[in-house]
């Protein structure tokens, strides 16, 4: 096999139970000036927060707190970072899920921009950022969004005119990502069941892109069998820290996929449904899997050309089943699974989010299908949408 492929910095890596506490020496590599950016008040009132502290203010680290509730807005990130001169803050850690986890990365970088975040969003903004950044460590408390591996912020404004873009750039992947499964066993199951479902989402278009390579396949299919052996486990029971683990890892490995081979249609929809409603991202993702998947393996069977995506469907309905089974039988069991999970995982419908009918064809105009396996036309993406009004 002539193999080419190229990979994104990745961040150095604490994984483990427990290793949380080594924040306060991480930190003091940087500096004693310290912008933690947390989501909420759950960390700040629970018994993990009492002990980083009295660990920070033991080595003479200097501590500014800033929260973040919710999907983070331009506006957010402007108002934080403006607050704090330049050369200010030596390092940024954001303890959180993935909303909180971009804040903090968008921070770091507006921190030395000094500019108002929009400028540098994709697709809005009219400038390239330089890739500065005050040093910025991620902690994720929920399996999610993989961003504790990634180099780009998502950044949400909700409305009639709203979008969800990314501020991107090599250099904004976390300088240390400290990936403690301990920390996302308060998780609610039903925030368990949504970020897991974005991971699941994120790892399986991965696999399945049309830009992946032998190493995001690996990767994948790696983070593919850790969901899908704990997803339910964790929901269940999320005291469960070989779950909790599982899914941390594989929250981790859908990042770097992500970042190096692209997603598809769920999250090319998902995004237009985030920028319009505020529906959470991994509620949309959870919601999209699939009925998005059955019509995509629908259409690579009506076209019958593209064995190897219809192989690779096959392959992730054998990790399901976990024996062989004869090709289009582990196509459909990998669908049958996506239904029953959404049931397992009591997955609702988009008129729970304030979706109706007649908001489709918007949602479509800003809908993608980048790097699936086929491109979905208008009536596809319509009756994905249908499905889960």
């Amino acid at each position: 096999m002539n193999m080419s492929f190229s990979c994104k910095p990745t961040p150095a890596l604490v994984f483990g139970t427990g290793n949380h506490r080594k924040l306060p020496d991480l930190v003091t590599t940087f500096g004693k000036k310290l912008l933690l950016v947390v989501g909420g008040t759950s960390f700040l009132h629970g018994n993990d927060w009492p002990l980083l502290q009295a660990g920070l203010k033991e080595l003479g680290v200097q501590i500014h707190i800033e929260q973040i509730e919710g999907e983070p807005s331009p506006q957010l990130i402007d108002a934080i970072w403006t607050r704090y001169p330049r050369n200010s803050i030596d390092c940024v850690v954001a303890i959180g899920g993935g909303s909180v986890l971009d804040g903090g990365k968008a921070i770091s970088a507006m921190l030395m921009e000094r500019k108002p975040v929009y400028t540098f969003l994709e697709g809005v903004g009219t400038e390239k950022t330089s890739g500065a950044k005050v040093p910025f460590i991620a902690v994720p408390t929920t399996s999610g969004t993989g961003s504790e591996a990634t180099s780009n912020a998502v950044l949400s404004q909700i409305g009639e005119k709203g979008f969800k873009k990314s501020l991107r750039h090599d250099n904004y992947v976390p300088n240390i990502a400290v990936i403690d499964p301990a920390l996302t066993t308060s998780c609610p199951p039903g925030l368990t069941a949504a970020c897991g479902m974005d991971t699941f989402s994120q790892l399986v278009e991965a696999y399945l892109s049309t830009n992946g390579s032998p190493f995001t396949d690996a990767l994948a299919l790696d983070g593919i069998r850790a969901v899908a052996r704990s997803l339910p486990v964790a929901c269940r029971n999320g005291a469960d820290l070989t779950a909790r683990a599982d899914m941390s890892y594989g929250s981790y490995l859908s990042g770097i996929v992500l970042a190096n081979a692209g997603l598809g249609v769920v999250h090319g929809m998902a995004s237009a449904l985030g920028g319009f409603f505020a529906i959470p991202h991994g509620a949309a993702c959870a919601l999209l899997m699939a009925p998005a998947n059955r019509l995509t393996l629908t259409r690579l069977r009506e076209n019958g050309s593209d064995e190897k995506s219809l192989s690779k469907y096959s392959q992730l309905g054998e990790i399901i089943a976990d024996c062989p089974l004869p090709a289009a039988d582990g196509q459909d069991r990998f669908i049958g699974y996506l239904e029953e999970l959404a049931v397992e995982l009591g997955i609702g419908g988009l008129h729970d989010f304030g979706v109706t009918a007649g908001d489709i064809d918007r949602i479509i105009a800003e809908s993608t299908s980048k790097y699936n396996p086929v491109q979905l036309e208008h009536a596809d993406f319509t009756a994905v949408l249908k499905e889960i009004l």
